[in-house]
């Protein structure tokens, strides 16, 4: 008996610490699901980018280019800059692409923006459409990474790196 009192209590005791004393209001709460909420499906839309530049490169005859962190990286703070500057661009890419060729010993890079697009296909259709972005989606590439981030408006912000 003394025992199912004990368990009784420890059980409270942990039932209590787990539901009170939340130092995050409903409101962040709330928030802090709407972030992972967006931030995975942000992650998504950069899956399939990647998936479906691949699939077209394999409809072209072409390889496919492999997943790169490196370019990852600066894609991503390439989205960062052009979301600060409300605008899409190629600006600062003779650095981007020196200091990425340095950094992973590539010959030769490349990449493609875009903003305004809401899924995936519709940022790759709109590369296949162009004939700019095509070539480099057909270019002679080993590695490719894609960044897809979100302004406060929510308009979405497309940077994809090739190298080779």
């Amino acid at each position: 008996m003394l025992r199912v009192k004990i368990l009784s209590l420890a059980f409270l005791s942990l039932l209590v610490s787990l539901t009170s004393c939340s130092s995050t209001s409903l409101e962040e709460e709330v928030e802090l699901y709407e972030n992972v909420t967006v931030s995975a499906s942000v992650s998504n839309i950069e899956e399939e980018v990647f998936t479906l530049v691949n699939e077209y490169r394999v409809s072209q005859g072409l390889t496919e280019v492999e997943f790169s962190a490196v370019a990852y990286n600066y894609a991503f703070d390439h989205n960062e800059y052009m979301i600060s500057e409300d605008a899409i661009s190629h600006d600062n890419f003779n650095k981007r692409s020196s200091d990425l060729a340095v950094e992973v010993s590539a010959d030769f890079v490349s990449e493609n923006v875009g903003r305004n697009y809401v899924t995936a296909s519709g940022i790759v259709n709109a590369w296949i459409n162009s004939d700019t972005h095509r070539a480099v989606m057909e270019g002679d590439f080993d590695f490719a990474g894609i960044s897809v981030e979100e302004d406060a408006d929510g308009v979405l912000y497309f940077t994809q790196l090739f190298f080779k």
